[in-house]
């Protein structure tokens, strides 16, 4: 009897939080890293290019959530749930070249990303609590080691939690000034349309930098093959793609729209443009600390999935040659080193000053993903691929 009530129990968690909804999740952490709760990433691929700024989110999620969807369906299929194993069957009969570069590009985002969260993680805890930055960055790569090195189970338990932190926090930060500045918003998107607001911004300017967004942020998608395996099927995968879209999609647009209320006030030009909204509209007493810690919290579980993608990877090709059972036997310890490793070189990056080095290269990652990732899962999505019976 006990045995029975205990299933019950477990099948009504498993009821509650559904695997798909943990796989969109951890494609909604890893996306709302530092740059996205500052609000820089908002201002420099939507609200700066007008009132067009306020729906090219849709597009930019949409052809994610597509990219996203093949991917997936690709992995489920194939049974192939590490990033290099699905990019080595995925671009046949180009695969020595594209499997490559797939790998290159992944893991220039993972090196950049992650070092950038502990330059932004440290920083913030300095500022929010006056703590050493050394130090700080030390702990926040603690933090993201413990969290790689359990397996895909807590890394997704871990981006559940934090995604409705994340999510709860931004609409606390931005609904209320959304309702607050409202006719500020709608006032600006309409002196935009007319052409009494300045903006030398298209509608191809808006649609093309939307793409370039969706392109950088397809680049992560090593780090959401890692949890393929919790998709059972294409319907489950389908289900991750369609809330991923539609929990990434509601949270960018608000920020957006929270934003372009200041539009006329300066906030183009500034740094931190979540903190400009805060300290100009509703709560600017208490909502400076919790953007403080969106910020790090944003970059600290970017960091983590990137790692883990890699950490994946690297388990998988390890254990290659051996027995599935030696192989199960060793992952642990495995990815403990490989998370260790990781860890070390992107706090190394963040520490000594390569970060612009590496940056050089990471800007121009948007553009390079479209021919690379977006391109050939939308075709080869689309026309669709032989499944070989296994």
């Amino acid at each position: 009897m006990k045995e029975a009530k205990l299933n019950v129990k477990q099948d009504a968690v498993k009821e509650l939080m559904p695997a798909y909804f943990a796989v969109a999740f951890v494609w909604f952490t890893t996306h709302f890293g530092g740059g996205f709760a500052s609000g820089a990433q908002v201002v420099s691929y939507y609200t700066k290019f007008g009132w067009f700024g306020v729906f090219t989110p849709i597009i930019s999620q949409a052809v994610e959530a597509f990219v996203f969807y093949y991917a997936w369906k690709y992995a489920v299929e194939h049974k192939l749930f590490d990033y290099r194993s699905w990019a080595e069957s995925f671009y046949k009969p180009v695969d020595k070249v594209m499997a490559n570069v797939f790998e290159i590009v992944y893991n220039l985002i993972l090196l950049t990303a992650t070092a950038v969260a502990f330059a932004t993680g440290g920083a913030t805890l300095s500022t929010v609590f006056g703590t050493n930055y050394l130090l700080n960055t030390v702990l926040i790569a603690g933090a993201i080691f413990l969290l790689t090195i359990f397996g895909a189970s807590v890394v997704r338990k871990a981006a559940s939690y934090i995604a409705i932190f994340i999510i709860v926090g931004i609409l606390i930060v931005y609904i209320p000034n959304v309702f607050a500045n409202w006719s500020n918003i709608t006032q600006n998107i309409a002196g935009l349309k007319s052409g009494a607001l300045p903006s030398d911004a298209t509608i191809w300017d808006a649609i093309w930098r939307s793409l370039v967004y969706a392109g950088f942020q397809s680049c992560c998608l090593g780090a959401y093959l890692a949890h393929s395996h919790a998709l059972k099927d294409v319907k489950t995968v389908k289900k991750a793609a369609s809330w991923g879209f539609v929990i990434n999609v509601i949270i960018l647009m608000i920020a957006t729209l929270g934003i372009m209320g200041f539009y006329q006030e300066g906030i183009l030009t500034e740094s931190v443009p979540s903190l400009f909204v805060v300290m100009n509209g509703v709560g600017s007493n208490w909502m400076v600390p919790l953007i403080s810690v969106l910020i790090l919290v944003g970059a600290v579980s970017t960091g983590v999935n990137l790692i883990f993608g890699n950490t994946q990877r690297i388990v998988t090709w390890w254990g290659r040659k051996e027995s599935p059972e030696r192989s199960k036997e060793m992952e642990t310890k495995r990815s403990i080193i490989a998370s260790i490793v990781y860890v070390i070189i992107t706090w190394s990056i963040a520490q000594f000053g390569l970060l612009p080095l590496i940056a050089k290269g990471y800007g121009t990652m948007g553009y390079v993903a479209i021919p690379v990732i977006i391109l050939p899962l939308l075709i080869k999505g689309i026309r669709g691929w032989k499944v070989e019976a296994k």
